[in-house]
């Protein structure tokens, strides 16, 4: 029996992924259309191959099976596309990254422009959006590797390589002055309207570890999708931004937003290059990793 190569592709990444809809979206297809495939193999197999439960699909005996020698294969032919790509060197080729918009805007924006400088064959696929939207796009195989801004504790089952690190502030303007040339604390900013990045995203996460470990209630005002709303909220006087120092630069130096002055400083964060162990990379994607490795502070 033969089986078709596209039903057993479309099952490597739905057992790789653990959902349909995540492999739905490595693939660039509909999870309706996911399911029809795995419904088609099922039915060519003659048996289940996957268990569907609330929190995705899992294998059957069966399932894992044949999952051995279908990754097999995918393995060789990964391998085999890499020996293409090395025979006609960095002429073409594509790199799937993740990045969150602090981890973009603060440190990965300009590496990439050089790399595409010197590589302008490679296609760069980029993929925007929170750390942790970046985390799950790297375990579902999406991307090769990601460029996040992370906290210690906030990263795990991934390989992380610490790329750089940055600061983080409490901006107001306008109504706020009482905040102004002293030393406040997390309960007083606890009473203030605050600003920050949306849930499901670790700045959120980090910032309410921060004030739980103090016995404060975390409830922000206001949580916007992106840092440049968090900003210009602050700037019309609408509450107190959480937001990296480097973005909120401009604006401190024209006098919009001034920084609150913190009497218990917060924990360091940093920009990290995250990779899922035993996935393989492209002949491109290894160069622009190694590339920005090698700029990594000492």
């Amino acid at each position: 029996m033969s089986l078709n190569w596209d039903l057993c592709r479309v099952f490597y990444h739905v057992a790789r992924s653990g959902s349909f809809s995540r492999a739905a979206a490595v693939l660039f297809t509909s999870q309706p259309a996911v399911s029809r495939s795995m419904a088609a193999l099922e039915a060519e197999m003659g048996c289940r191959l996957f268990i569907r439960d609330r929190r995705g699909v899992s294998l059957t005996p069966e399932g894992r099976l044949l999952y051995t020698h279908v990754e097999a294969a995918c393995e060789q032919l990964r391998r085999g596309r890499e020996a293409v790509e090395a025979a006609v060197g960095l002429q073409s080729g594509s790199i799937a990254v993740g990045a969150s918009e602090t981890a973009l805007r603060a440190w990965l924006l300009e590496r990439l422009e050089r790399f595409h400088a010197l590589y302008p064959g490679v296609r760069i696929r980029l993929y925007g959006g929170t750390s942790l939207r970046a985390m799950d796009d790297l375990k579902s195989g999406a991307i090769d590797f990601a460029v996040a801004a992370v906290y210690e504790g906030g990263v795990r089952s991934l390989r992380e390589s610490r790329l750089a690190s940055f600061a983080d502030a409490f901006v107001a303007g306008p109504g706020f002055e009482q905040l102004k040339g002293r030393p406040v604390s997390l309960q007083e900013l606890s009473r203030c309207p605050l600003i920050c990045h949306r849930r499901e995203s670790l700045t959120f996460d980090f910032l309410e570890a921060c004030f739980k470990s103090r016995g404060l209630e975390f409830c922000p005002a206001m949580e916007p999708d992106n840092t440049d709303i968090a900003l210009e909220l602050a700037r019309h006087g609408l509450g107190v931004a959480f937001v990296p120092e480097q973005a909120a630069a401009p604006y401190l130096a024209s006098g919009e937003l001034f920084a609150v002055s913190q009497a218990e400083p917060l924990p360091g964060r940093r920009i990290s290059l995250l990779e899922y162990e035993g996935h393989t990379l492209s002949l491109a994607a290894h160069r622009l990793r190694d590339m920005l490795l090698a700029e990594a502070e000492a």
